[in-house]
């Protein structure tokens, strides 16, 4: 079974992720300005928080007896991939942040410019405010495809890296078992080496034995007939 450690970090990574999902989902799409930026602050704080337990919690792992390692690394991996994954979200969030406030200070000034040039050019005003409304409505569009570009791959490298896990833990049990079978050999060996001393040794014998009792018996067949 897993540590109590380990599991008091788990159930704090669990209840990090929560709070963090909250933010993220709720108040995140929902502010703007300086709240949204005080907001990913305290998101990527969180997410730090998380990583440092996570590799705690890995530590615990690797040092747990093996039948119960698989099961406590999948959920180490399951927690990073959630760690990823926000990250991933506040850095979108951030990059579209900062394109929505270039995009509107590129707006403004060429508003302003325009308003300094000629006040009364409200048609050229207004082609400028479309095409800045456009920009930014293409690069909302283009960031939310980089995203889920970026989920994806990121879905196919978790994928790719369990999939490895799973075959490292299954060469370690082959070698173990290895392992032991070699032992088994060399314990087989000696026994059979000793096997072999004790019947050589019993030839050895039973030659002596065999010889003694043709000298007794020459020794009989001498004194009875030649005596």
């Amino acid at each position: 079974m897993s540590s109590e450690k380990f599991e008091t970090l788990d159930e704090d990574v669990q209840g990090l992720f929560e709070v963090l999902q909250r933010k993220c989902t709720g108040r995140l799409e929902q502010c703007f300005g300086e709240e949204k930026k005080q907001i990913i602050a305290d998101v990527e704080r969180g997410i730090d928080e998380a990583r440092q337990a996570i590799f705690e919690m890995e530590a615990e792992a690797r040092a747990a007896p093996g039948s119960f390692r698989m099961e406590m690394m999948g959920r180490v991996r399951k927690h990073q991939d959630t760690a990823s994954k926000l990250a991933l979200l506040i850095k979108s969030s951030k990059q579209a942040e900062m394109s929505l406030a270039s995009s509107r200070g590129a707006m403004f000034e060429n508003h302003s410019v325009g308003y300094n040039q000629n006040r009364g050019i409200d048609n050229t005003l207004q082609a400028t405010v479309r095409q800045g409304t456009a920009v930014l409505e293409r690069t909302s569009q283009s960031l939310h495809r980089t995203t889920q570009v970026a989920l994806e791959s990121e879905e196919i490298g978790t994928g790719v890296i369990q999939e490895l896990s799973q075959q490292r833990e299954v060469l370690v049990r082959t070698r173990d078992r290895l392992t032991v079978t070699d032992a088994e050999l060399g314990r087989s060996r000696r026994i059979l080496r000793s096997m072999s001393r004790v019947a050589l040794t019993n030839k050895l014998v039973l030659i002596g034995i065999i010889l003694l009792e043709i000298c007794i018996l020459a020794g009989l067949v001498y004194y009875k007939f030649f005596s």
